[in-house]
């Protein structure tokens, strides 16, 4: 017999989740953020990485964040992958929901904070089948904690973060790779390309100068060394034929996330007398840019 180890709330109320599309098991899966499985820790430079560091550092890898492709209505859909910790945002003035695949039985559940934070499971009813949903709530603004959640196909690690104001998360779900016909791709180590070199190539070699850079084929990532946090980082140029070009990215943690990829680019920091890293992509495939897949 399951046990929920936690208040329960009444909530027949929320009927109209079993309303809402099933778009999340009819459209292909985005690709996954990557993970510690996939992507493994760079070996440590100096002294060795101590044990909790290197649990902080695994579970940052594994963390999947919202992204603004990934709504349908104000359901947010995560790529599911064994291992991933998946946010959620709560507040004590809403009730966050968590939905389960079509015919998926909750077998357990367990929290880290069972004093503070209230979950309890129904099932919805609709033209896309019973479908169990579990509804949390925080007590109050300002907690943290994990939810576990063990079904009769998969276990799932959900991070839970109370914020005050008005911003939560109405539902999250899942896609899942493995049970459709459109496969989730690059969600294996060997799919990301570490094959760059990173070298200096005007003035003495920056105490931010990359790690490593790796890509999927469609995003390429810069990492950074953890006590770069409190320096100023440099913008990113990439090189083309037509010249050189500024670069947005997305600031992942100690990560820079390009949503292309390159064969050349240059991190440059300072005017006068300016220091300059350059990336160069050594594989002999040619970098191709895919399209990405939209969402309604």
């Amino acid at each position: 017999m399951r046990q929920l180890l936690f208040v329960v709330v009444s909530l027949s109320a929320l009927a109209y989740a079993s309303s809402a599309p099933a778009q999340d098991a009819q459209q292909a899966c985005r690709p996954l953020q990557p993970t510690a499985a996939e992507i493994m820790p760079a070996r440590p430079r100096g002294r060795p990485v101590s044990v909790p560091q290197v649990w902080t550092d695994a579970n940052g890898a594994a963390r999947q964040r919202p992204e603004r492709e990934g709504f349908s209505s104000a359901r947010y859909i995560y790529t599911y992958a064994p291992g991933a910790l998946y946010e959620l945002y709560a507040n004590p003035s809403f009730i966050s929901t968590i939905l389960l695949e079509e015919g998926e039985t909750l077998e357990d559940a367990a929290a880290g904070d069972t004093s503070r934070w209230q979950l309890s499971e129904t099932t919805s009813e609709g033209a896309e089948g019973a479908r169990t949903i579990l509804l949390v709530k925080p007590n109050a603004a300002g907690l943290r904690t994990n939810i576990v959640l063990v079904t009769d196909r998969r276990t799932y690690l959900v991070e839970a973060v109370a914020h005050a104001g008005e911003a939560y998360s109405a539902q999250i779900a899942w896609c899942y790779p493995e049970s459709g016909s459109d496969r989730a791709p690059l969600t294996s180590a060997g799919a990301f390309n570490f094959e760059y070199r990173i070298r200096t190539t005007r003035g003495a070699r920056p105490a931010w100068a990359p790690r490593r850079v790796f890509d999927d084929g469609r995003r390429t990532w810069i990492e950074f060394d953890a006590d770069t946090e409190s320096v100023d980082l440099p913008p990113l140029f990439v090189i083309t034929p037509e010249g050189v070009e500024l670069t947005n990215y997305r600031i992942d943690g100690r990560r820079y996330m390009v949503d292309r990829i390159f064969d050349a680019a240059e991190l440059r920091l300072g005017v006068r007398a300016p220091v300059v890293v350059r990336i160069e992509r050594t594989t002999n495939t040619p970098p191709t840019r895919r399209m990405r897949r939209g969402w309604p």
